[in-house]
């Protein structure tokens, strides 16, 4: 089995995501801020599943010794580049997650939830404490719980399996997509706006 055959198996699954009614129901700004206050954690989230998948799928320790599977670590090395260090519209370099953030910050969501949340996780050093006795929402919760115990736990036994789920995660282009209608000739939400011409 191949990451194309794994794709089209799954395409339906994917296509439900990306119709998903959810999109429709951003239609003002407040509702964009809601979204993007809680879908933030999603995007931490996916930059945490990457570099577990990177440090379990290539060799990210010393020393160094080179990986069997030569695409599947040029891939993941490849996604996590992007995903870390992508090039801002001004030519910096920031990761999409920090990209997020100042969208959130440049249309008026606010991040000092997610901001307080990760200082939290910093200074107990501990993911499922900082999860346990933040206020954060119980869905949101639940959802990073889940994630970081799969992080824990995972034992990988089908690398073309686990590279077509993280590659083909619901795709920040999507949300893209969804604020291109809010997006206003004065250049709320620019930051984004690479994103959307590649």
């Amino acid at each position: 089995m191949n990451i194309e055959s794994i794709n089209q198996s799954i395409q339906s699954q994917k296509d439900i995501l990306l119709h998903h009614p959810l999109y429709q129901k951003v239609q003002t700004i407040e509702d964009l801020h809601h979204f993007l206050e809680s879908h933030v954690y999603a995007v931490w989230d996916f930059m945490s599943l990457l570099k577990a998948l990177q440090s379990k799928l290539t060799c990210t320790s010393t020393p160094w010794f080179p990986t069997v599977n030569t695409e599947t670590r040029y891939l993941i090395n490849e996604i996590v580049t992007a995903e870390e260090s992508d090039l801002t519209l001004d030519g910096h370099r920031q990761s999409h997650f920090e990209m997020y953030l100042e969208a959130m910050q440049d249309c008026g969501a606010n991040t000092a939830e997610v901001e307080q949340f990760l200082a939290s996780i910093r200074s107990l050093n501990n993911i499922f404490v900082a999860i346990k006795t933040s206020e954060l929402h119980p869905n949101i919760k639940a959802f990073l719980d889940f994630t970081f115990r799969v992080i824990e736990d995972y034992k990988t036994n089908d690398n073309q399996r686990d590279l077509a789920r993280f590659q083909d995660a619901l795709p920040f282009e999507d949300l893209i997509e969804a604020a291109d209608l809010l997006l206003s000739e004065n250049g709320i939400l620019a930051v984004i706006i690479p994103f959307k011409n590649r």
